[in-house]
Formats: C-alpha cells, sequence, structure tokens
C-alpha cells in the first residue's frame, strides 16, 4: 500500500493524496486562507498539507512519497524572495529521502491520464508557461538533486533525468539560449509511462502582455485588455457568445494564419476602447475566442497524430475553455476526450501524487484504470443544528415522517440520501426558491458540481439567470450553468457523451429553447452538468423528484460564493452569505432551513457614513462607520454597498437592525 502526497507550489497552490491509485484528497490552498487565487511559490506551511492528509485520513508519517512542484523557481534564479523552502516550514524535511521534485508538464500530464482511465492516450498540455530550466526536459527526482541543480551556479547545464545537454524535443528557436521554459507539449502514454512526442517553448519578451506567441498568451491578453483584470478568461469566453454591437473590426485571419499549421499574427492588436463597457468588445473577444479554439483544435489533431492513440487526455489552463474542449471532442480524429475537473495549475498536484504513486509500482504495473467523475475531494460540509439556525434567524422545515428527527432534521439511520428531505426540498424548488446547498465534502475544481451551489429552476424560478447574477454581482450577460440527469442529457441538449465536471458547451435541442431560456447562453449554447446516481446520488434524487412533480428535470447551478471570494466552506460563512435576500433556503445534508419572513429591505449609506474593510480571508472585518456610531456588516451587503447607491439587505438580520438603528443605514426609496 503506497501513500503519496502531492504539493503544488505557485499560483492557485494545492495539495493532494494518493492512495493504491485512488485520489483521496485535493484541496486548493484558497479554500483554507480564504483568499481568491491564493498561492505559495515555495515550501510552506502556508500550503493545505495538513489539510489533505487529515482529508485522507492519514499523517505525514504515514506517506510513503512526497512530490512537489514549483512553478516559479528557475535554475540560478532562486532565494531572496523565491526559496525553494520557506526557513520556518516544519511539515517535514524537505531533504528527506521520500521527497521527489517533478516538472510542471509532466505533473500536468499526470493529472489528465491517470484520472482519465486510459490504458493508451495521446496528451496534449498547454499553459502560458510551465517549468523553467537548462535544458527544457522534464524531470522528476530527489529534491536534493533539484536543489543541487537549481542553486548552481548561472549558465550551467545541470542535466536532468532526462540526461545530457541535447537540444530539446521540438525547441523553437536557437538552441543555445540560457533557459528554456516549456510551453506546450504532446505526449504518448502507453504501459504506464510518458514518452515526450514535442514540445514548444515560450521567448522572454519585454512586452508580454502586447506580445502574442501562443493560444494562453492569446487568451490571457485579451482578456486582461477588456476587462483589465486578472482572471478575466470565462468573462472573455462568455462574452463571445454574444451578439455584437458595432460591425467586426478583427477577422480570425488577421489574428492566425489559415494555413496548415496556423500561425499567430502581428499587428492586429492597435485596438480601441479596452477597459470601458466589454460587451463593446464582444466583436473583438468572438475572433479571438475563433482563433484560439482554430489553434487548440490544431494542437490536438497533432496530439492523435503523433502518438497515434485516439483516446486524448488534455491539461493545462487554456483546458477551462468549454468552447474549445467541445470542438476537440468532436474532432473525427478523437475517439473520446477526457479534461479533469481541475486542468488548472491546482491540478498540479493531482498529477505530482499520482505519478509518485505510479514510480513506486513494481515495473509493469498498471495505472488505474477507473475514470474519475467525481470531484468532491475537499472539506465536508460543518453540519447546520436547529439551535445555530435559529441563532441566525433561520426556521427549520420539517422534512417527513419516518426518518427525521423532532427538530425536523434527519435522525440517526437514516438512509444517505433522504426521500422526504429531497422531496421537500424539489417542492421549494418548483415554487420558485433559490436554494442554497452546503452538504457532503467540498468541489476540489473551480466549478461547483452540487455540494457548494446555488440551485433553482430554469421554469419555475422567474428571472433566474438575472437573480444570481445579482447575488454574484456579475454582469447579466454572464450565463449560468444547467444540470440534467446523465440519462436526460440527449433529451435536452446536443453535445458530447457525459459532461461530470462542466467542460463543455452544448446546444439545446430546438423545442427546449424556449422552456430552458433561463439556463442558456445568448448564443444559444450551455455549460451542461451531468450527473449519475453512483457519483453524485443527492442531485439525482433531486431532479428525479422534480421530475415526479412534473417539471423538467433541469436545475440552474452556480458556484456558492460571492464576487472575490472562495466557494464558501464554513457554516458561519455560509449562514450570513444565505441572508442576502435573493437566497430563500438552505440545503444541507440532513436539514433545510429558510429565511425569516422580514423579507428584503432597499438600503442606502448616509453621506456622513464611511465604509472600510480590515483584514483579509475567513478574519476580514467590514465596518460602517460615523462620529457616533459604528457596526460591523455582512460581506456582501458592503460589497452592494460599494458598487451601488442602494443595496437589498436582509430585513431579519440583526446586524442590518443595528445599523438602521444607529443611523448608519436608512431605509431607501425603490
Amino acid at each position: 500500500m503506497t501513500t503519496v502526497l502531492g504539493i503544488h507550489c505557485g499560483h492557485e497552490s494545492s495539495c493532494s493524496v494518493v492512495r493504491d491509485g485512488r485520489l483521496l484528497s485535493a484541496v486548493q490552498q484558497e479554500r483554507v486562507t480564504r483568499r481568491k487565487y491564493d498561492g505559495q511559490e515555495f515550501l510552506s506551511d502556508r500550503l493545505p498539507i495538513q489539510e489533505a492528509l487529515r482529508l485522507a485520513g492519514t499523517t505525514m508519517d504515514e506517506v510513503d512519497v512526497i512530490v512537489s512542484s514549483f512553478q516559479a523557481a528557475g535554475p540560478s534564479g532562486v532565494g531572496l524572495q523565491r526559496p525553494l523552502v520557506s526557513p520556518s516550514f516544519a511539515a517535514f524535511d524537505p531533504f528527506d529521502p521520500r521527497h521527489h521534485v517533478v516538472s510542471h508538464h509532466l505533473a500536468h500530464a499526470a493529472s489528465a491520464v491517470y484520472p482519465s482511465g486510459f490504458p493508451a492516450a495521446a496528451v496534449l498540455v498547454s499553459d502560458s508557461a510551465g517549468t523553467t530550466s537548462w535544458d527544457g526536459r522534464d524531470f522528476y527526482e530527489p529534491f536534493a538533486a533539484f536543489h543541487g541543480r537549481y542553486y548552481a551556479d548561472a549558465g550551467g547545464n545541470g542535466g536532468s533525468e532526462a540526461g545530457g545537454d541535447a537540444v530539446p524535443v521540438g525547441a523553437e528557436g536557437p538552441a543555445d539560449r540560457a533557459v528554456f521554459t516549456e510551453m506546450r507539449s504532446f505526449y504518448a502514454f502507453r504501459n504506464g509511462g510518458f514518452t515526450l512526442l514535442d514540445r514548444a517553448y515560450s521567448v522572454p519578451h519585454n512586452q508580454p502582455d502586447v506580445f502574442v506567441q501562443s493560444e494562453a498568451s492569446l487568451f490571457d491578453n485579451v482578456s486582461r485588455y477588456v476587462f483589465r483584470t486578472e482572471h478575466a478568461h470565462g468573462q472573455l469566453m462568455a462574452l463571445a457568445g454574444l451578439p455584437p454591437t458595432r460591425a467586426p473590426r478583427l477577422s480570425v485571419p488577421d489574428v492566425v494564419t489559415e494555413e496548415e499549421p496556423p500561425r499567430l499574427r502581428n499587428g492586429w492588436q492597435l485596438l480601441d476602447g479596452g477597459g470601458g463597457d466589454p460587451v463593446e468588445q464582444a466583436d473583438v473577444a468572438a475572433v479571438v475566442q475563433e482563433a484560439f479554439t482554430r489553434l487548440l483544435t490544431h494542437h490536438a489533431r497533432r496530439a492523435v497524430e503523433l502518438a497515434g492513440i485516439a483516446d486524448l487526455a488534455c491539461a493545462g489552463g487554456v483546458f477551462l475553455n468549454l468552447t474549445a474542449n467541445s470542438e476537440i471532442a468532436a474532432l473525427p480524429e478523437v475517439n473520446d476526450l477526457y479534461v479533469p475537473s481541475c486542468p488548472h495549475d491546482a491540478g498540479i498536484s493531482v498529477g505530482a501524487a499520482f505519478l509518485g504513486w505510479s514510480r513506486a509500482q513494481e515495473p509493469g504495473a498498471g495505472p488505474p484504470l477507473r475514470r474519475i467523475r467525481g470531484d468532491f475531494l475537499g472539506r465536508p460540509a460543518e453540519r447546520v443544528g436547529p439551535a445555530l439556525a435559529r441563532e441566525y434567524g433561520y426556521v427549520p422545515v420539517p422534512i417527513g415522517p419516518g426518518d427525521t428527527d423532532e427538530d425536523g432534521t434527519r435522525g440517526p439511520g437514516a438512509p444517505a440520501v433522504s426521500p422526504h428531505l429531497t422531496r421537500a426540498a424539489a417542492e421549494v424548488i418548483a415554487r420558485g426558491a433559490v436554494v442554497a446547498r452546503f452538504a457532503g465534502r467540498a468541489e476540489f475544481g473551480p466549478r461547483a458540481l452540487g455540494n457548494r451551489s446555488l440551485l433553482c429552476h430554469p421554469v419555475a424560478c422567474a428571472d433566474a439567470r438575472a437573480k444570481l447574477n445579482l447575488l454574484k454581482r456579475r454582469q447579466d450577460w454572464r450565463p449560468v450553468a444547467p444540470i440534467v440527469r446523465a440519462e436526460d442529457l440527449d433529451t435536452y441538449f446536443h453535445g458530447p457523451a457525459e459532461s461530470p465536471f462542466m467542460n463543455f458547451n452544448f446546444r439545446v435541442r430546438r423545442e427546449y429553447a424556449d422552456l430552458l431560456a433561463e439556463a442558456l447562453h445568448a448564443d444559444g449554447t450551455a455549460r451542461v452538468q451531468t450527473v449519475a446516481p453512483e457519483y453524485n446520488p443527492a442531485i439525482h434524487a433531486l431532479l428525479t423528484a422534480l421530475a415526479e412533480l412534473g417539471l423538467p428535470p433541469v436545475l440552474i447551478n452556480t458556484s456558492l460564493n460571492g464576487p472575490g471570494q472562495p466557494i464558501i466552506d464554513s457554516a458561519e460563512e455560509v449562514l450570513e452569505f444565505v441572508r442576502h435576500p435573493v437566497v430563500d433556503h438552505l440545503l444541507g445534508e440532513d436539514y433545510l432551513i429558510a429565511t425569516p419572513d422580514s423579507g428584503p429591505l432597499r438600503v442606502r449609506r448616509p453621506e456622513s457614513v464611511v465604509m472600510a474593510a480590515f483584514g483579509s480571508g475567513s478574519s476580514a472585518r467590514y465596518v460602517l462607520s460615523s462620529g457616533d456610531a459604528s457596526s460591523d456588516v455582512d460581506r456582501q451587503l458592503f460589497l452592494d454597498l460599494c458598487a451601488q447607491d442602494r443595496a437589498l439587505a436582509d430585513g431579519g438580520s440583526r446586524l442590518v437592525l443595528d445599523c438602521l438603528s444607529a443611523g448608519l443605514l436608512v431605509e431607501a426609496d425603490r
């Protein structure tokens, strides 16, 4: 029995545990520190190492192999603000012989292949920048060897497990550059091992936000230009689906050549209007999305051709793009496509752990062949008992006889999925409620899949998409995601055979386009999530109950968090969040609670009242203050008041009532 701890040091840090080929836990650092996109570039006790071990039911003493990846490390470029190890790091001795280091793209490849269940596969990895090394090769080596090479004098070629100082596979540009940073990699996976077939390397440039050299930098640069912020790739993808508001200023051949292989062009970057209303850039977004998709589908076909294998596994941040994923899945050259739940850098720890497990096996031992279709690898939801619910002003909803205690919650020995609780939840959803589900283990990846989700019905809930976008302070054109049972997918949608992680776009069948309009994007697509009873029994049962009530078994789903906030992972945080007037009920593993009947109030902040935020993460405080009084307010109301003159507040909230009585808030006219 081999237990492996995988660690990703970089942006979107994470830790994972694999035992005997099974992924037991995976945790992004942001879920623990409560800082969105939180990263850690070197070994530090800020990494969620202990959390991953705890969730896997093991300890560091029981770990057989530790595999780390250092995304930001460069040879002869570590130390000062970026050491490999924090001086205070205490989780384990970095020079422990159990500890190995893996290169970035090799870990990405492993994160896609081992969970895919493919015995053999073509593998494509694409991102902005992976490992930087002297020779551009993959490595899996003891930490001591890695430490020695990366602290060596500049200009040397320390070699790697791949050996020697030969010209890197697929190097684009002169072979005598000082270092190589991987950008795109093609592998064949056979007999439990990887063969690097070709690789492209990024080109250092003093204008990286203008110079476009790959599909990753194309999408990243344009999303930053349009939205003037980081992490806007999903917004650009959604913007590309809107109808343009003016004549197109670009065409796809302006950005990428039409011949094969496609080549990125220059000169088209002379655009106007960045940073204004993004809708005015819909024409640019559409062209960039099409050019991006053209590049990525070309690389997918090439991966299959080079490997001679029609099953394809993909990883890297670009594979969060649903439009491109869907086009790849539809290629005649591709038999089956697998994209993991977390293809971006947080998934590196999963690949590192699987690779460590594979390397520890006897020669010829095969990889795990079971495809992973579930992503519930994080913290279990804290139970919200009746006393805590009442303390926050909520009212438990009775969930029927037979499997409940007197307080309306599920009693000992009740079935894992309570039919009475499921029926009660389905009934409130059928009446148009927005329900926050906080139950089971948290999702690891960036998309909520039902355990940390806001749910409503696209027919029963009036203006469902607008309500959810208001709650999350997103643009009103941003799409939401429909959930369907796996067996109903073909009834309502056209597209790939399954989508357990929302990794693909689908087209709604014409006869359901009007009925499911709230679940669709402006271009008629939907990022569907499919659920099967063996992987997501509670949501499958909820959809079945809706069908029994005569409604289409479809739910709208979006993540349980506010703007700039990681997915919610504590009882107190969820109870504060669902005070927002848009949310009607909170659904847990064994309870359903409703907000008080006091209803929403429209409030405004007097000019004499100032607003201030103190701290960050879970310890942050949001305060309204005047010369006479001050009071905390909940985070969502604070953000709403920052963005607009008036906001909706929970009329039953003690904090809101305190602010009203102290004159820190006043009721506003509608």
